[in-house]
């Protein structure tokens, strides 16, 4: 059995190193014993992933903040992502996640494409060892749509079983 603690200052030994390093992934879990997983709630727009102006098949996701594990995640500016074209025949679930990938050392956004059939359903997300995902959205692309609209996207960021909103141990008090 181990024990560990945590966070000291350093001190120099004479060789010029010093007697303490400490990893990401420990302050990762250390954050996560306290702030929990979720886009922050204000203002309400945050990551929220709505239609391009110009009509397309992508979608934008707006600027806000998130928290997955322990670690954070900005998006300062609108980002855009792009859609597969729609099948001639069939419908489909596309999801747009938020993911925390380990290897990569990394959180950014990404489209999850679903499988085109005549009762679709949503892809799945990933929560393993590699990668944790938060859905922000699910979008049903439509048998031969050219444009994603406001009416195809179901917002998810606030099911606190795929994504929800950042909360923390101590309640703000009135």
């Amino acid at each position: 059995m181990s024990q560990t603690s945590g966070f000291f200052n350093a001190e120099q030994l004479p060789d010029g190193s010093y007697d303490r390093v400490y990893m990401a992934q420990q302050f990762a879990y250390y954050f996560s014993k306290f702030i929990g997983n979720g886009v922050f709630i204000t203002p309400a727009t945050q990551l929220k992933v709505v239609p391009q102006d110009t009509p397309s098949m992508g979608v934008n996701v707006l600027v806000g903040d998130a928290y997955i594990n322990g670690y954070w995640y900005r998006n300062d500016n609108v980002y855009s992502l792009k859609l597969s074209n729609a099948n001639g025949t069939r419908e489909r679930i596309d999801l747009v996640v938020l993911r925390l990938d380990y290897s990569l050392r990394s959180i950014y956004l990404k489209v999850l494409e679903g499988t085109s059939d005549a009762i679709p359903i949503e892809p799945s997300y990933s929560r393993d060892s590699d990668y944790y995902d938060l859905v922000l959205a699910s979008i049903r692309v439509g048998k031969s749509v050219t444009t994603i609209t406001e009416a195809a996207i179901t917002d998810k960021r606030n099911d606190n079983n795929v994504c929800g909103y950042v909360h923390g141990v101590v309640s703000q008090i009135e």
